[in-house]
């Protein structure tokens, strides 16, 4: 399979992008060797002033105790982990631009008409939500199981930091919140309470078209939750053998395994992408294309679909990752980046335990190694 679209249009001249003393071809290389041998296999693709300049990958997709081997390419997918987290509020906050609306919106203005929102909920905003704020309670992944969080009172929200305690029903609840802001506060006033597959649905085709589509993904139409290739689904039924599979890297004769994503994982994870397509959607949020600017430098102050910053050499990183892993530590490690001068990075590794370090401090090392 090869890259397609807007995808390789900046790859081919990659010495042309060098912006006030920063060397895109080195960090290139200072990731290349930050992660070359110190896990199972990788990727990674570097974006510069909206286009793609610069990827590279390494290692096995599939080892050979799995045969067939199998090299981990830069077309290679996998589950993005939470870094899904970053897509959709992407999309939510795309959506309540389109009304009119901000962040400061009461989730109990956005909700279904028939839902119960207990008092103490009312004046959470999506903000609080975006940035785990909101102090709700994950009961489960089902569509009667958000009903109930909306039901329970909140433990405490507000914007200060001492509000904040990650939690995945903040990002499940996106996959209701964006259909009824899109198309109605009644869009579910017909669902029964188990069919959370359906509040899958709108969520799904939404970030499809407004988030992918408009980010110039040649597969936008296909791209799902949970393992696909170009050729359609991936099931346990009928597996791609050359698809990835995850590994302890720090245990490498343990058989690699795969975890098929369900729609009940939409909006809190399950995304399945490879690192162009990611960088894709990050530098076309700092084009402008999917929020506001001034929307998406309110994502990063109040890290809403970010995970935290780090203070480097030239500025502040924001960061967002993904990770997940099996009983045994097989699973996946996630990353995205924005640096301040126009520069994204997205790197992926089909490996949860490995011998790199902190994945987010390497890649700031790696950006702050890149200046001449």
């Amino acid at each position: 399979m090869a890259l397609t679209g807007t995808l390789l249009t900046a790859c081919e001249k990659p010495d042309d992008f060098v912006n006030k003393g920063f060397d895109v071809a080195l960090f290139s290389k200072n990731l290349k060797e930050s992660f070359e041998g110190k896990t199972v296999g990788f990727s990674f693709a570097i974006a510069q002033d909206g286009k793609i300049v610069k990827y590279d990958k390494g290692g096995l997709a599939r080892k050979d105790i799995d045969m067939p081997e199998t090299d981990y390419l830069v077309t290679t997918r996998q589950a993005t982990g939470s870094c899904t987290k970053t897509i959709s509020a992407l999309a939510l906050l795309k959506a309540l631009e389109a009304k009119g609306l901000d962040e400061d919106a009461y989730l109990a203005d956005l909700l279904p008409t028939i839902w119960t929102v207990h008092p103490a909920n009312r004046k959470i905003k999506v903000s609080h939500l975006l940035a785990h704020k909101s102090g709700l309670t994950f009961f489960g992944n089902y569509y009667s199981d958000l009903v109930k969080t909306m039901q329970t009172a909140t433990t405490g929200f507000g914007d200060d930091q001492s509000f904040y305690a990650y939690n995945n029903v903040n990002y499940l609840l996106c996959r209701v919140l964006i259909p009824c802001i899109v198309k109605g506060k009644d869009s579910f006033s017909w669902l029964p309470g188990f069919a959370a597959g359906e509040t899958a649905q709108g969520y799904r085709t939404y970030i499809r078209e407004e988030i992918f589509k408009k980010s110039g993904l040649p597969n936008y139409s296909k791209i799902d939750i949970g393992p696909w290739n170009d050729a359609g689904p991936i099931t346990e039924k009928s597996p791609d053998r050359s698809m990835t599979l995850y590994y302890n890297y720090s245990q490498p004769t343990l058989n690699g395994m795969m975890k098929y994503t369900s729609y009940l994982e939409a909006g809190a994870g399950g995304w399945y992408m490879n690192t162009p397509e990611m960088a894709q959607v990050l530098l076309s949020a700092e084009a402008g294309k999917l929020v506001s600017k001034e929307m998406l430098t309110r994502m990063k102050t109040k890290l809403m679909g970010f995970d935290n910053k780090i203070v480097g050499k030239h500025g502040e990183y924001y960061w967002k990752n993904g990770l997940w892993a099996d009983e045994q530590d097989r699973g996946i490690y996630t990353v995205i980046m924005h640096f301040p001068n126009n520069v994204q990075v997205a790197w992926h590794t089909n490996s949860r335990k490995t011998v790199i370090g902190d994945p987010e401090n390497v890649i700031k090392n790696a950006y702050d190694g890149a200046w001449r």
